[in-house]
């Protein structure tokens, strides 16, 4: 009997054929996955989903679970004249406990984009971090959008998206 030969092109196709089939999946999910975020990172860019002087972010009280956000986000507390006093933080855990809200009030494009917000309610953060009871602070558009999705989003409605 005859002993299949080792070096048979034919044979070797057909594990090529294999892991090809193999990756393909793979493949098509980081295709996928690619296209997803550019268009994502461009629906961003467009002016008609940034946040708005006027649009409001409202912490319901008990509204969220204890630790659910991982999060501490950054701001820095305004004069009136709009120049910086100090810094301050945004735990939206703590937010959460006593409710609170922001008011986008303005906008500021030096020395980067950021946004003004006015806010009003109990504490922000433990300890020293707090910005206070209520504020004027400047965060950055992303930390902005970061609050909102953090309270279910902007408005005051239970779905959160009011303009």
């Amino acid at each position: 009997m005859r002993q299949p030969d080792q070096r048979d092109p034919a044979r070797h196709t057909s594990t090529q054929g294999t892991s090809w089939a193999a990756w393909l999946p793979v493949l098509v999910a980081m295709v996928i996955m690619a296209t997803g975020c550019l268009s994502t990172f461009l629906v961003l860019q467009l002016d008609e989903f940034r946040p708005r002087v006027g649009d409001i972010v409202v912490f319901k009280p008990g509204s969220e679970d204890p630790d659910l956000w991982q999060m501490i986000i950054p701001a820095t507390l305004v004069s009136a004249m709009g120049s910086p006093v100090a810094a301050c933080s945004l735990d939206p855990n703590v937010i959460a406990e006593n409710g609170g809200s922001l008011v986008v009030e303005g906008l500021q494009n030096k020395p980067s984009l950021q946004y003004r917000l006015h806010w009003a309610g109990s504490a922000t953060a433990r300890a020293d971090g707090d910005c206070g009871g209520s504020a004027d602070l400047l965060v950055s558009r992303t930390d902005l959008q970061r609050l909102a999705n953090a309270a279910g989003g902007f408005g005051v409605g239970e779905k959160g998206l009011v303009r």
